[in-house]
C-alpha cells in the first residue's frame, strides 16, 4: 500500500504521483471509486490542501474522474480519451518548433502508411482519393482554408485503408493540427504563383493516388516521402523573415 509522506517539499506532486503508479499498477481499477479525501489525508499524512491539489492534478490529466457528492473514480481509459488529450496539446501549440517536428513526425510515419494502404486499400478508398482530388482541383486558388482541409482530407483517407485504432490515435491529433498549421504558414504564397503551387499539390497527391490505386506500395511510399519533403522546404521558406 501508500506509505505516509513526511517531507515537505512538492507534497502534492508526490501524492499525484503515487495514486498515478497505484493506478497504473491496476491498484484501483477504470470506474473503481479511490479512497475519500479524509482517507487520503491519514494515508499520506498530509492536509486535505495537498489532497485537492493533487485530485486537480489528476482530473486535469484525465486518469480520475471527480463525482460532486460522489467521490473520486479512476477514469475509464480509451483510445478516445487518450486521442482528446493529443488534440488538445496539439491544438494549443503553435511554436515553430512545434510544427517542424510535426512535419518531421509525419515524414516518418505517413510513406510507411501510403505504403500499407496500397495493399490493402478497397475500392471505396480509391472512389474517396479521386473525388478529393476533383475537389481539389475545382477548389478557388484563393481559398487556402478550404484547400487546407482538402489536403488534410486527403491523407486522412489513405490512413482510413488501414484498420488499426491506436494508429489513428497517434497520427490523427496531428492531422487535426494540419488545417490550422497549413492556413496560418502557407495561407501566404511563397513563390508568388499560387496555380505553381497547386499544381505541385496536384502532382504529388496524383502520383500517391495512382500507386495506391495500382497497388505499388514503393512507389506509394516513395511518392510521399518526396511529398512531406517538399512541404517541410516550403515550411522553412514560408519562416524566413
Amino acid at each position: 500500500m501508500f506509505e505516509p509522506i513526511e517531507k515537505r517539499e512538492s507534497l502534492s506532486g508526490r501524492v499525484e504521483a503515487e495514486l498515478t503508479k497505484a493506478i497504473r499498477v491496476g491498484q484501483y481499477q477504470p470506474l473503481q471509486k479511490i479512497p475519500t479525501e479524509h482517507e487520503l489525508c491519514s494515508i499520506f499524512n498530509v492536509s486535505r490542501t495537498v489532497v485537492r491539489e493533487a485530485i486537480k492534478g489528476l482530473n486535469a490529466k484525465g486518469i480520475v474522474d471527480v463525482r460532486k457528492g460522489s467521490g473520486v473514480y479512476v477514469s475509464e481509459m480509451s483510445i478516445q480519451n487518450a486521442s482528446e488529450t493529443l488534440n488538445l496539446f496539439f491544438g494549443l501549440s503553435s511554436n515553430e518548433d512545434v510544427l517542424l517536428h510535426t512535419i518531421d513526425s509525419r515524414a516518418m510515419i505517413e510513406p510507411m502508411i501510403a505504403s500499407k494502404s496500397a495493399v490493402i486499400r478497397k475500392k471505396k478508398h480509391i472512389d474517396q482519393l479521386e473525388e478529393n482530388m476533383e475537389k481539389m482541383r475545382q477548389c478557388p486558388l484563393e481559398s487556402k482554408n478550404e484547400e487546407a482541409e482538402l489536403d488534410n482530407q486527403f491523407h486522412r483517407i489513405i490512413l482510413d485503408c488501414i484498420d488499426n485504432p491506436v494508429l489513428h490515435l497517434l497520427v490523427d491529433p496531428i492531422f487535426n493540427l494540419m488545417p490550422k498549421f497549413k492556413f496560418g504558414v502557407f495561407g501566404k504564397t511563397i513563390t508568388g504563383n499560387l496555380q505553381e503551387e497547386k499544381n505541385t499539390l496536384l502532382h504529388y497527391h496524383q502520383q500517391i493516388t495512382d500507386a495506391i490505386s495500382g497497388k505499388h506500395p514503393l512507389r506509394a511510399e516513395s511518392y510521399m516521402k518526396e511529398h512531406l519533403k517538399v512541404t517541410r522546404e516550403n515550411y522553412i521558406k514560408a519562416l524566413k523573415p
